[in-house]
């Protein structure tokens, strides 16, 4: 029985994530989902131009490609809507930020970029929450899979309470 060759995988330098800018290339960008790929296209520039949005993208290193984002808002939710764990001692809303739209390119998916894109989407929060009040991040997984990896790589929960997908992370 012959062995089938080895796939090689193409490992890949990116930069530290930074703000979007207009001198980083985003056509090339693909990652597959096309609501994450659409959304960088068409919609990521205008949403941080409104400041809807901050789009953190990385690229492959010496280039300004973008291989990898993700987008953190500000928002607020009603106490009655988030953990019990989270409500004693609150006012009736509570300032969270939103992890949004978060996506890798096809080609360097598998690689742990994700991860790291999460890391530091956290510690970005938690930095802005020193400044503007913000109790926990909430993210809106597209799918199980998704839910999973929120889970377990940053300790997200289901938080029914606001709908059946969303997740929570207190930062507190």
């Amino acid at each position: 029985m012959p062995n089938k060759p080895a796939r090689k995988t193409q490992t890949l330098e990116l930069t530290a994530p930074e703000k979007l800018n207009e001198l980083h290339i985003l056509d090339h960008f693909d990652s597959g989902e096309p609501s994450i790929t659409d959304y960088l296209h068409k919609q990521a520039r205008k949403a941080q131009a409104a400041k809807q949005a901050v789009v953190y993208v990385s690229c492959e290193k010496g280039t300004l490609n973008v291989v990898a984002y993700y987008t953190l808002s500000s928002g607020s939710v009603a106490r009655s809507s988030v953990p019990k764990s989270l409500q004693r001692n609150t006012p009736s809303v509570h300032p969270v930020t939103l992890l949004g739209r978060m996506g890798v390119t096809q080609v360097a998916q598998g690689q742990g970029f994700s991860i790291d894109l999460l890391q530091d989407a956290i510690e970005r929060a938690i930095l802005a929450s020193e400044t503007v009040g913000s109790s926990a991040i909430i993210v809106h997984p597209l799918n199980d899979r998704l839910a999973s990896f929120y889970s377990k790589y940053a300790g997200f929960k289901p938080c029914p309470e606001l709908s059946p997908i969303t997740m929570i992370l207190p930062l507190r």
